[in-house]
């Protein structure tokens, strides 16, 4: 009977070793109209989210007002489904923090904060109880953002929210000299991890293994983290093994195969774009067996009690790379 109940203890606590978290599904939507289509609304559905992280807009520097400036408004053309909630995310330019004035920094939060209640009102928006601030910056900039963090906290129009800040792998494995934003709580960008301009890489979008190189300080991290996997996929294009651009996968779909590398043999048009002989255009995605592990690595280092799990991002082609089981499964991992 004693054997029986140490067995029977031990089997409970080997099954209880993983801390049970709360898990908040969600997508980022980075388009600037917005408009869901009626497969996007029955994923949301199917999925059970009820909240998007949608971009109002873009800072960027001008370099004629020599001044932080808003651009690439959204722009709702319908209303969000009934109940659901929208979070505003800014995207702000480390070329911004480069060349404002330290001194103009609160004054930007705090117009970045009226454009947003702005937006809000304008289209009926249910209160959010969270604003994003989204930038990628860097040991030199850090100082200037994290007063603009501060600026924003302080505004009137913040009041009873939460300010978030992602936080990219680099900054995370180089916590150091990049610093930690003053913030309560951070999203975790796991995509985009390897040197994209690279002909050598295969994928500089998700590798599993070069994940588990940046992510070994996620236990240390002193605020908490949400996390963002990627659904998207691109064309990387190369002339003379040399970065030529960016394609979106849409530009070219059913003209090209979606094959690892795809040469071209002579000179080719191909939906506007001019290829020349020998370029060659690299497909990059994310499997769903490469994004269920990246989830299970990263929900084993998760110190949280909940965790907010968006998937970046939103469309129609996006959505139709995977099954609704296999979206499910992404999620599930975070359990």
């Amino acid at each position: 009977m004693k054997r029986f109940t140490l067995f029977f203890l031990l089997v409970l606590l080997g099954c209880s070793h993983k801390k049970k978290i709360e898990v908040e599904r969600s997508f980022y939507y980075w388009r600037s109209v917005f408009h869901l289509s009626q497969s996007e609304r029955n994923a949301l559905d199917s999925l059970s989210v009820h909240r998007l992280y949608v971009k109002f807009f873009d800072v960027d520097w001008n370099i004629n007002s020599k001044s932080a400036i808003p651009i690439t408004h959204i722009q709702f053309r319908t209303s969000p489904p009934s109940g659901f909630i929208i979070i505003p995310v800014i995207f702000i330019t480390n070329e911004t923090l480069q060349f404002v004035p330290i001194e103009q920094i609160d004054i930007l939060g705090e117009q970045m904060i009226k454009l947003i209640q702005n937006i809000s009102i304008v289209n009926s928006l249910l209160p959010s109880s969270e604003i994003q601030i989204d930038c990628d910056w860097t040991a030199n900039t850090k100082e200037k953002y994290f007063q603009l963090l501060k600026a924003i906290q302080k505004q009137p129009g913040t009041k009873g929210k939460q300010i978030t800040s992602t936080i990219r792998l680099h900054q995370l494995k180089f916590v150091r000299q990049t610093g930690i934003p003053p913030v309560a709580r951070g999203l975790l960008m796991c995509y985009n991890m390897a040197n994209l301009y690279d002909p050598e890489i295969p994928n500089s979008i998700l590798d599993v293994e070069e994940l588990r190189k940046y992510i070994g300080a996620l236990r240390e991290y002193p605020i908490k983290l949400d996390i963002a996997l990627p659904i998207f996929d691109w064309y990387v294009w190369f002339r003379n093994s040399r970065f030529k651009g960016l394609i979106q996968t849409s530009n070219l779909d059913k003209k090209i195969s979606k094959t690892e590398k795809t040469v071209f043999e002579k000179d080719s048009m191909v939906n506007g774009y001019t290829f020349e002989k020998g370029d060659w255009i690299r497909y990059e995605n994310c499997s769903a067996s490469d994004l269920k592990a990246a989830a299970r690595m990263i929900r084993e280092l998760l110190q949280n009690d909940s965790v907010t799990v968006i998937l970046y991002h939103l469309n129609e082609h996006n959505l139709s790379k995977y099954s609704q089981h296999e979206m499910e499964d992404i999620f599930n991992c975070f359990y």
